[in-house]
């Protein structure tokens, strides 16, 4: 199979703290191709970076950002704003950036935007209406459909408006039935979409579903990289005995 690219879910997850700029840049230093993260607003409409709707007990819509740079991670980093994000990360740092609602998704594309960094960047959403409001405004970024498996029946009409360029799967869901999953992946692969696996964290999955995906989304970024240079290893090994059998 092709190189697949691999991100850091979150950062690097696994050993640091999760959506903070230190996680960010541990994940390249270890080998990702780039990062996964999260867009929402404050109260006072600044766009930063965090997963969950609330951060100890408080939920992000009804605090300011001045007020939420007091909270402390473990490591001693406070929530970055998208733009710090991007900022502190080389420019050829692959970004999938997850648009948590949809209020988020102009500010999330505008500072991308300005930033020099659309070329770069996967936008998706679970929300449909985020992606819409990107698409209106730009015909050809990259959008990502995160899916709901209820979603699936609307694909194609889905995928014909937003111009989908790829599909986020859960791996769990994906690895219930391997067999007919792979059937579902090799057709929306031949539909022109990419097939990005989330969370992805044991190499056996790699080998279960090779050839059916472009990206994995992962919290072991070493973990995966590792593995992913012994596939390329294989990879290359294989290629080599076949064109000397050719040769011969």
């Amino acid at each position: 199979m092709e190189d697949f690219l691999v991100l850091g879910h979150r950062g690097y997850r696994a050993k640091y703290a999760e959506n903070t700029i230190e996680a960010f840049q541990k994940a390249l230093e270890y080998g990702a191709d780039g990062i996964e993260y999260d867009s929402r607003l404050t109260k006072d409409g600044v766009l930063v970076v965090l997963h969950d709707e609330e951060i100890n007990g408080i939920k992000l819509n009804s605090i300011e950002y001045n007020q939420l740079k007091n909270i402390k991670f473990s490591n001693g980093q406070t929530i970055p704003t998208v733009e710090e994000t991007i900022r502190s990360l080389n420019n050829k740092a692959i970004l999938n950036l997850e648009v948590k609602e949809v209020e988020a998704a102009i500010p999330s594309y505008e500072i991308t935007k300005k930033l020099g960094a659309l070329k770069r960047t996967l936008f998706s959403s679970f929300k449909v209406d985020a992606l819409r409001k990107i698409r209106k405004i730009d015909k050809e970024v990259k959008l990502g459909l995160l899916v709901q498996y209820d979603t699936l029946d609307n694909l194609p009409q889905l995928h014909k408006e937003l111009s989908l360029y790829s599909l986020n799967l859960w791996v769990d869901a994906v690895k219930e039935n391997i067999q007919e999953s792979s059937k579902m992946l090799r057709k929306w692969k031949d539909a022109g979409l990419k097939i990005y696996l989330w969370t992805l964290n044991n190499p056996q999955d790699l080998y279960d579903l090779e050839g059916f995906y472009d990206c994995v989304i992962t919290d072991e970024v070493e973990l995966i990289v590792t593995e992913r240079k012994r596939m390329k290893k294989r990879n290359n090994l294989l290629n080599n005995n076949m064109f000397n059998c050719n040769e011969n």
